[in-house]
């Protein structure tokens, strides 16, 4: 009879550690969602992508110049001078926001043709607009990168005809200017790289 004290005794113990544990974890940090270290931006700032455009486009001896940032593409336009560019081209090393990659845009004009799938479209949209001049008009590139489009259109053989600026929306053309007037610089908004405005007005 004598060791029933000593049996809950321990008994008690047993409990009060048991509680005590309880509480020690419930109270610990372990428990709770672990603080994560803000590892991501939404910012796709020009220096990061010049990393990327430098690592990417350009050698020794070749350089790049300040960024402009396409809203359209979400893509950065670095112009580069490179030791071995083809005539009549004006590359520029291109880096996706999205991918983060870069590839060169040689940007040719000249006797280098445009893909005629582009010709085409933006003749189309011409053709939509004025729509009595669907059998004449022609439409010639004479600048153009992956979103935006400069050249001549003609609508009658042998007439004057007129400029346009052009450019994509998604996967499609738009025109933003035609005429004979002139260019306005505001359309730099739209990403129009600055070769394809050297004539405009304020």
């Amino acid at each position: 009879m004598m060791k029933q004290p000593k049996f809950i005794l321990i008994i008690f113990l047993i409990l009060a550690l048991s509680i005590a544990a309880f509480l020690f974890y419930k109270e610990s940090p372990i428990n709770e969602e672990p603080l994560l270290a803000d590892t991501t931006t939404d910012l796709f700032t020009e220096a990061m992508a010049r990393v990327i455009a430098e690592s990417t486009c350009v050698q020794d001896g070749e350089t790049l110049s300040s960024g402009y940032y396409n809203e359209n593409s979400k893509t950065w336009w670095f112009d580069a001078t490179l030791s071995e560019t083809p005539s009549g081209c004006n590359p520029a090393c291109v880096v996706s926001e999205e991918t983060r990659t870069a590839e060169i845009n040689w940007r040719c004009t000249g006797l280098i043709l445009p893909p005629a799938e582009t010709a085409e479209q933006i003749r189309e949209l011409f053709v939509e607009k004025y729509p009595a001049y669907a059998d004449t008009v022609t439409v010639i590139i004479t600048n153009e990168t992956p979103n935006h489009a400069r050249g001549s259109v003609d609508f009658v053989p042998g007439e004057a005809g007129g400029i346009f600026l052009a450019t994509k929306v998604g996967e499609k053309w738009q025109l933003v200017f035609d005429g004979n007037g002139q260019i306005s610089c505001d359309f730099a908004e739209y990403g129009f790289p600055e070769e394809m405005l050297t004539d405009c007005a304020e």
